[in-house]
């Protein structure tokens, strides 16, 4: 049994994508919390949002973090929101380690631009220097919450790929966060 290795971070830091890369990697079952909270109320995270409100939606997300925090071997993609409920940190870190994936606003903001998904808390700005002026905004206010209750720290302004082997180096390196078997899987 190990930890489960959970991925933190800004809208656009890549937390889904790379943790595909990284559960894929170590043979671990993934779970984005966003999609867990589509499947649970069949309906949009950002419409979810923008009809029953911030706090409705952030109780929803709550329950979905105390699931997956009764598991172990997990990798699991939180939504940017997740770690602003301390309940919700807390309960992450009794069976999971933290890491935040962190990315200057001009990377978020290409990559949000792209992906074309919903977003509520970035209000009209949809793309271009407001995008970038308004996640910086978001990121401001919320880098020390991450960064307190974060283990480890990436960088997550290059590929998928090469993010998600930091991620993995850094779990190795952690050494509490992978199983015996992991190790020697990574090491191949």
């Amino acid at each position: 049994m190990s930890r489960n290795l959970c991925l933190a971070g800004m809208m656009g830091s890549g937390k889904t994508t790379v943790g595909r890369l990284v559960a894929e990697r170590l043979g671990r079952r993934f779970v984005d919390t966003d999609a867990e909270l589509a499947r649970w109320t069949g309906r949009d995270p950002g419409a979810l949002l923008v009809e029953e409100g911030e706090e409705r939606f952030r109780e929803l997300e709550h329950r979905v973090v105390a699931e997956l925090a009764g598991h172990t071997d997990l990798v699991v993609a939180l939504g940017g929101g997740a770690l602003l409920r301390e309940d919700n940190a807390e309960a992450l870190s009794l069976t999971g380690a933290i890491v935040l994936l962190d990315a200057p606003a001009a990377v978020l903001a290409r990559r949000v631009a792209a992906d074309g998904t919903l977003r509520p808390l970035l209000g009209d700005a949809a793309s271009g220097p407001a995008l970038v002026e308004r996640l910086g905004a978001i990121a401001e206010q919320r880098d020390a919450r991450y960064r307190g209750i974060a283990e480890g720290v990436v960088d997550a302004s290059d590929t998928p790929e090469a993010v998600s082997t930091a991620v993995v180096a850094w779990a190795v390196a952690a050494l509490d966060v992978l199983t015996p078997s992991e190790h020697e899987q990574v090491a191949v």
